[in-house]
């Protein structure tokens, strides 16, 4: 009976087991059948209706040893044309993160000119900022000449300030430093001190005296000064400091400029008036010009006595009728000058080289020179250069004053210097 039992429970087991591996083996059957079916469906959806087609055609045939070339024409047409469309599409594919890192390009490069406009703006705010605090000085400006005013018309014969006074006006001169200032809608490239300029013709117009303009001009700063379309005739500037200013179209008949310290300054279409009833040269005697620039100035009839123009810029510049003696035309970048008339003792030349399409003219007609600067003018690098005629030559006398010591007595030392004519 127990056997019985246990038989039964063996049989029933068996089956529970066989049923259950029935299921497994099904579940098995249908994995197996759907991922047949979706590699098919790959296979079908990447080789395409036709090349599949094709293919199987080809199987078969081979199969049945009965192989065609037209099924193998159109094994090899429906794959190129597979290969050609999935290429494409590929391509496609791949161009989609290209035309977004364009636009994405695009769009930061917008962004980014938006924030330079900003930040110009800033940069101008800050300039505008400091323009503004030099500006304010103009109180104290005004306060200054009202005295000048006051002392004028104290005592107006003598046209002196107490050092007092001439203290203010140098300190006042530091005071306004230059700065860069809204033009238009933008910021100037260098700096400029325009209150400096108005100072200068303030104290000119006053009509000081000469020891006066001494005091002032040994010690004030003018540099970076800009001053367009005034008159200098006569005006006194001895020793002054008009470095890295700006003149434009001013006349300068007349004026005295000895000693004065023009290095890095633009003279934009300045003039001497050296003919005439009422005309008188300019002095630049030991003026410094080095690295300045002038451009489109008349300097006839000018007195260049060991005047600097080492590195200087000079373009459209006459010279005519000037004196030059122990000057330094070193290193020059100019074009078109014209020395007609001008006499030369002891100067020297030299021109860096040309830029390419720049031509360097110097005109000579009837200059007065001696031998050694006549041997400067033969190097350069220019056609055209003068020849002596030695058939009209002259003497003159050259003076030096030297003073010794504390005694305040000149010596006066005479020496006698040759002079040439020259042809062009």
């Amino acid at each position: 009976m127990e056997n019985s039992d246990k038989q039964t429970e063996l049989e029933q087991e068996n089956r529970r087991l066989r049923e259950r591996l029935d299921l497994l083996e099904a579940q098995l059957a249908v994995r197996k059948t759907t991922r047949n079916r979706l590699v098919l469906l790959m296979i079908r959806t990447f080789a395409g209706k036709s090349l599949y087609g094709s293919v199987t055609q080809l199987v078969d045939e081979v199969a049945e040893r009965r192989l065609e070339r037209e099924t193998i024409k159109k094994v090899l047409y429906a794959t190129l044309r597979r290969v050609t469309r999935v290429g494409t599409v590929m391509v496609l594919i791949a161009l989609g993160p290209l035309v977004l890192a364009g636009l994405q390009t695009y769009y930061l490069k917008k962004q980014n000119e938006k924030l330079d406009i900003q930040n110009k703006r800033i940069e101008q705010q800050t300039y505008l900022q400091e323009a503004e605090r030099r500006s304010s000085l103009v109180f104290l400006f005004d306060n200054v000449l009202n005295k000048v005013d006051e002392e004028l018309r104290m005592n107006p014969g003598h046209r002196a300030l107490s050092p007092q006074l001439v203290g203010r006006i140098v300190a006042l001169t530091k005071a306004l430093k230059p700065y860069h200032f809204l033009e238009g809608d933008s910021i100037t490239a260098q700096m400029s001190s325009p209150e400096r300029g108005q100072v200068l013709l303030s104290l000119l117009a006053s009509k000081l005296n000469k020891s006066t303009y001494d005091q002032i001009f040994l010690l004030a700063d003018f540099s970076y000064t800009t001053l367009q379309n005034v008159n200098l005739d006569g005006a006194y500037l001895r020793n002054i400091n008009l470095s890295n200013a700006v003149l434009e179209s001013v006349s300068l008949t007349g004026a005295d400029l000895r000693n004065a310290n023009l290095e890095g300054a633009q003279l934009l279409g300045a003039r001497v008036l050296a003919t005439g009833g009422s005309a008188s040269p300019a002095s630049f005697d030991f003026a410094n010009f080095h690295k300045a620039t002038l451009h489109n100035c008349d300097f006839s009839g000018s007195s260049f006595d060991y005047t600097n123009f080492t590195r200087a810029s000079l373009h459209q510049v006459s010279f005519r009728n000037a004196f030059f003696n122990q000057a330094r035309l070193i290193e020059l970048q100019a074009d078109t000058l014209d020395f007609g008339g001008a006499t030369l003792l002891n100067t020297t030349f030299s021109i860096l080289e040309k830029k390419a399409g720049v031509n360097t003219v110097f005109h000579w007609p009837e200059i007065h020179i001696d031998t050694a600067t006549y041997r400067q003018i033969r190097q350069l690098p220019l056609n055209g250069l003068p020849v002596l005629d030695t058939a009209q030559r002259e003497f003159r006398i050259k003076r030096d004053t030297f003073y010794v010591g504390d005694a305040g007595q000149p010596i006066v030392v005479e020496d006698s210097v040759e002079l040439f004519r020259t042809r062009q």
